[in-house]
């Protein structure tokens, strides 16, 4: 154990959050925390920290052990670098630095060289055998992973944005290495390769970590156990993410099984005694009554998930859908003055009924993109037009744009739908979780989550037929995300999404604009299936990587090697030669396939026995839980391998056809 939570109630303004919570982190435990916004996943991290004092029970922790806390908002101060701020965790070290720069300029001024020479041999001494340098060298590549220069480590730590702040913490509590990371959303303001970074990191951080996060794809990468905060309490499931979304609906399934079982039994104790309590049988009525009144009654089973998922979230849609061409843009590009630009040249069309993903890593010039191609900002060059009878709904990741901060709720919807009486305005609110008095609460007062909703719903009341969001999962819970992607997927008209989402990018768009290094790549399909086009779909999978398609393609042929020592071919020898090439390397593509196919079926069926055994009860025998999640993880990885494999054989073959091959 390293550290615990026992008995533990804890509330905010008389409304109870945590009653009577048992909890606690393990060695080498790697958690990651769910729940819907507002059910306490903050406030539990607070508590295993010890920066919330429960009201009642008791927080125990091991002697000796070391937290580091992500927090969501902090501040910094102005007179220290980023770079020695991120060294301050280790005060020593950064005290030796400093000495060792003083006595560097002391040297170089002049000023008693001898002492100053001497001093700096034990300065430098010292600062080796406090391994200064690796230190160092680690501070350096954790602020180049979540996204800070050379130049940014020199910036004083007060002049860092909010979301430069929470990237600063990230970097400062990893290199610390506590025996436990606590983070709270870990991947705010991280873009998708800063998020893959982290994801590599944790899997392998040789200590503890818990962590709350929406990000289902992050979630899944990292996590080895899920914590629900449910009901003023929470409930731990082993086996990764996609296994607790499997428990947790079995046993949602069992004990609803139970509570029907146990109401119906009620039901029937009740008829009887109702109508034998005054008759032949009332000895045994009474008997029953007794018995009914010991009965602990069974509440009904709650799913905080369902009732989270209570959004009747759609999008209104234009009675026209537009031109054949709903955006054009020739030659644009956009950026700051003065500046270099962010993207050049970009030339593109957004067809009707496309549905396009903007991706980049943070500061690429995605914003800066959506709000030239809206006509919000004017390109530095080029030009964009909105084809016929383009509607724009637009979403401002800021979530700011057409917010009165001082209306109500009511106001805000009515300054969209004049029409709409209080009461429709209540309704629509409601539809988005703003009930009852939430209605009259002011913008100005919202949470970074309702903001969200809100700008959802105003986004949802005019017809459209091309909806713009801009980070749009920002500040959702799962369920919100989940009830999303639903009402973008039953939307006919074109969408462009920017995010970091890689989920909800897989759910919804089936293109992707990858923005790098200043310039634009435009490909089919969604997140996943480009990533591998990109950048190879064997990277950070453990285990023997299967050799591309391409790679065996690449090699030459006997005839080629003849070729390129200066050997000479027949007629036609050439021709004969790669054709023959060609049937051998499907040949072997063929028998590959066959028995990939085989192997596939054997993982599916063991990732089957394996998912059955890990939803029956563990009846405490938590080993060979973990055994059996740890084998259903190696099983997925293997057979996702598997599949990748089958699919590059697949495209080779269909290749093949399309060329004639027999």
């Amino acid at each position: 154990m390293l550290v615990s939570l026992s008995d533990v109630t804890f509330g905010y303004a008389a409304e109870p959050v945590f009653e009577g919570l048992t909890f606690q982190v393990n060695p080498r435990e790697r958690i990651g925390v769910v729940g819907p916004n507002g059910h306490g996943k903050t406030t539990l991290l607070r508590l295993l920290a010890g920066t919330l004092p429960a009201e009642s029970g008791e927080r125990s922790l091991r002697r000796g052990v070391s937290i580091g806390y992500l927090r969501q908002s902090q501040e910094l101060p102005d007179d220290v670098s980023v770079h020695d701020l991120l060294l301050a965790t280790f005060p020593e070290v950064l005290a030796v630095k400093r000495r060792l720069d003083e006595v560097h300029e002391r040297m170089a001024g002049g000023d008693d060289p001898a002492g100053a020479l001497r001093e700096f041999g034990e300065l430098q001494h010292r600062f080796e055998e406090l391994d200064g340098y690796a230190l160092e060298a680690r501070a350096d590549a954790l602020a180049s992973e979540v996204g800070f220069t050379a130049d940014d480590l020199q910036r004083p730590a007060g002049s860092l944005s909010g979301g430069e702040r929470t990237r600063f913490e990230l970097a400062r509590v990893l290199l610390r290495a506590p025996d436990l990371l606590l983070l709270d959303e870990p991947t705010n303001h991280l873009d998708l390769v800063q998020t893959e970074r982290l994801e590599r990191r944790l899997s392998d951080y040789p200590n503890a970590f818990l962590l709350v996060s929406h990000d289902r794809a992050f979630l899944r990468a990292t996590c080895e156990t899920i914590v629900e905060v449910e009901r003023k309490g929470a409930r731990r499931y082993s086996g990764g993410y996609d296994r607790y979304h499997e428990q947790r609906e079995a046993r949602l399934k069992r004990a609803l099984a139970e509570y029907v079982r146990q109401h119906e039994r009620i039901e029937r104790t009740e008829d009887f005694i109702r109508r034998n309590i005054a008759g032949q049988k009332t000895k045994q009525a009474q008997a029953r009554r007794k018995m009914l009144e010991k009965i602990e009654r069974m509440e009904r089973p709650h799913d905080v998930w369902e009732a989270a998922r209570h959004l009747g979230m759609t999008f209104a849609e234009a009675e026209h859908p537009g031109g054949k061409e709903m955006i054009r843009a020739r030659d644009v590009t956009v950026g700051f003055a003065g500046k270099p630009p962010l993207i050049r040249d970009f030339d593109w069309t957004l067809h009707r009924g496309e549905r396009v993903g903007l991706v980049g890593p943070n500061g690429a010039g995605k914003t800066s993109l959506l709000r030239a191609l809206l006509g919000r900002a004017k390109p530095r060059e080029g030009y964009v037009e909105l084809g016929y009878r383009a509607s724009v709904g637009y979403l401002d990741q800021k979530l700011r744009v057409g917010f009165s901060e001082g209306r109500s709720l009511i106001e805000e919807v009515r300054a969209v739908r004049p029409d709409l009486t209080i009461g429709e305005a209540r309704d629509a609110l409601g539809r988005y979780r703003f009930l009852g008095e939430d209605a009259h609460k002011t913008v100005a007062g919202l949470s970074g989550g309702e903001r969200c909703r809100l700008a959802l719903l105003k986004v949802s009341l005019e017809p459209r037929n091309l909806l713009v969001l801009d980070e749009p999962t920002n500040h959702l819970d799962i369920p919100a995300q989940e009830v999303l992607e639903r009402a973008l997927n039953a939307f006919s008209g074109s969408l462009i999404v920017v995010s970091h989402d890689r989920e909800f990018l897989d759910n919804v768009v089936r293109a992707i604009l990858w923005i790098e290094d200043g310039r634009i790549r435009i490909f089919e399909g969604n997140w996943t299936r480009v990533r591998r086009k990109v950048r190879g779909d064997a990277e950070g999978v453990p285990g023997p990587v299967p050799k591309p398609a391409e790679e065996e393609r690449s090699r030459p042929s006997p005839g080629e090697k003849e070729r390129e020592s200066g050997g000479a071919l027949k007629p036609g020898g050439a021709r004969r030669e790669e054709a023959r090439r060609r049937r051998r390397e499907r040949t072997r593509a063929q028998n590959r396939l066959a028995r990939l196919e085989g192997e596939i079926a054997e993982l599916e069926e063991r990732s089957r026995e394996l998912n059955r055994l890990l939803v029956e009860d563990p009846n405490d025998d938590w080993e060979k839980v973990h055994r059996l999640a740890n084998e259903e993880q190696t099983v997925r990885a293997r057979l996702d391998r598997r599949y990748a494999e089958w699919e590059r054989l697949t495209e080779l073959l269909e290749e093949g056809e399309g060329a004639g091959l027999p």
